[in-house]
């Protein structure tokens, strides 16, 4: 266990980082930093959250803040509720208190610690921030329940993107918007980085944290979804292709959407039944597009506009869904139906899928095709160019 002094030293050496502020997610969180309830920070790898927990540090009086990394490696025999003790004992008990928690996940049963504290301390708050969706698990949610706030971060979305840098918005649909890849000056830096995002991922929150060993299925099984953003698949299909059990692929195909890598959009239907059948699998997306450029040697611009405009609607609908029988919509959120296209020239099919839609649900009357530069509106078609959608 680490000592107290050494403690001290890590706690009164750590440094307010300095980073390009991300507005949107400080005006949100801003609100919340006089309520009482922990305010969770969730999100992949390297888009952000430890640079807004310090901007929100900004905010506040140095002298009343405790940031502790637990990925710092000198906490490496010491992730047991003994070192939270430990760094609760070294506040002043007299005034408010702010804990910035980052990866506390790795701290075994800290949802309960983080439950009694909050329970009977009025003067302490805690932000916690970390790289899986387990951060919230069921147990979490249930311990915390009526306690937290959660804000999930992404990498920069396009209208971020362009505070950040002058390049181009082929860059940004290309290498996507981790902050770090964006700033990097040149291909070559930006390939590298993200790929050792993708390999630290597999490593640290695949791996070590489920104790596997076949790394091989682990990695083919990865490199399929990011290969194939919008790939629509069934655990069962899945388990043949790679020969392995249906069970094993959809644990494998869990643990993946766990480090937030990809997410998934299911079947739209207003009955249950219908939405689980084995015929309406879920589709799946990478969550920067930088992820899939770098696993594949081919550029389909269809498929970046697709992805760019998937992450968009994951991050501003309240659920997001596709629809598909004898023609497929891209996208359903909100009440709304949406198709992409990366042709300037608006192909019919894509078109006589929103009259295909329409004819199994009428409740839906809003439908939007995204395209790189048709704008205006036909009938009852609304045209949106996908720069400027991206940047709503």
């Amino acid at each position: 266990m680490i000592l107290t002094d050494e403690l001290q030293e890590i706690i009164k050496s750590t440094k307010i980082l300095e980073s390009i502020p991300r507005k949107k997610y400080l005006k949100e969180i801003k609100p919340f930093l006089e309520r009482k309830e922990i305010i969770i920070l969730k999100g992949i790898r390297r888009c952000g959250k430890t640079h807004i927990m310090h901007q929100i540090m900004k905010l506040l009086p140095r002298k009343n803040v405790f940031y502790i990394n637990f990925e710092d490696y000198r906490f490496n025999n010491s992730l047991e509720i003994k070192l939270l003790e430990k760094i609760m004992s070294l506040r002043d008990k007299s005034k408010p208190v702010y804990f910035f928690l980052d990866e506390i996940q790795r701290i075994k049963g800290f949802e309960k610690w983080l439950r009694t504290y909050y329970d009977r301390e009025e003067k302490i708050k805690f932000i916690i921030g970390g790289s899986n969706i387990s951060l919230l698990s069921p147990k979490l949610s249930t311990v915390l329940t009526g306690r937290n706030i959660t804000f999930e971060i992404y990498p920069l979305d396009y209208k971020e993107f362009q505070n950040f840098s002058k390049s181009s918005f082929e860059e940004f649909l290309q290498f996507g918007g981790f902050p770090e890849v964006v700033l990097a000056k040149d291909e070559f830096t930006k390939r590298k980085i993200l790929e050792q995002y993708v390999e630290d991922i597999i490593t640290k929150d695949i791996l070590e944290k489920y104790e596997l060993t076949n790394i091989t299925q682990i990695k083919a099984l990865l490199k399929f979804f990011l290969n194939n953003p919008g790939i629509k698949i069934s655990a069962n299909k899945l388990g043949k292709q790679l020969n392995i059990s249906k069970n094993s692929a959809q644990k494998y195909v869990d643990y993946i959407k766990d480090t937030f890598l990809i997410f998934e959009v299911p079947y739209f239907s207003y009955s249950a039944k219908t939405k689980y059948i084995g015929a309406h699998a879920s589709k799946y997306y990478c969550i920067d597009n930088g992820i899939y450029a770098i696993t594949t040697t081919r550029e389909n611009k269809g498929i970046l506009l697709e992805n760019a405009v998937a992450i968009k609607l994951l991050q501003t609908s309240k659920e997001l869904f596709y629809w598909q029988d004898l023609v497929e919509i891209d996208f359903v959120a909100d009440e709304k139906a949406i198709q992409v296209t990366s042709t300037e020239k608006i192909p019919s099919r894509e078109l006589d899928a929103f009259l295909e839609f329409k004819k199994k649900h009428k409740k839906i009357t809003k439908h939007i095709l995204i395209s790189p530069k048709k704008e205006g509106k036909e009938e009852n078609i609304k045209f949106i160019k996908v720069k400027d959608f991206l940047e709503e």
